[in-house]
């Protein structure tokens, strides 16, 4: 608001800054890139933050996981 009010940048109306951190965020993760690199994106001062908000789009992280401790144990 402070920078639509300000004439800073064009934003139509409707959009909202967050929802642009929300999807650079949530794109990241869905592609693969570390959390700790979009924490640091993102100006968490740690993962937990990072974690607590975002922790719903890696629901197969700890069975990715899982696979690949069992392929090491197969071999």
């Amino acid at each position: 608001m402070r920078i639509k009010k300000a004439g800073e940048a064009e934003i139509p109306e409707g959009m909202v800054v967050y929802g642009m951190r929300y999807f650079f965020a949530s794109n990241c993760l869905s592609h693969n890139i570390p959390i700790t690199d979009v924490a640091e994106w993102m100006g968490h001062k740690s993962i937990d933050i990072t974690y607590k908000i975002y922790r719903h789009l890696l629901p197969g992280s700890i069975s990715a996981a899982a696979k690949v401790l069992d392929m090491g144990l197969i071999a």
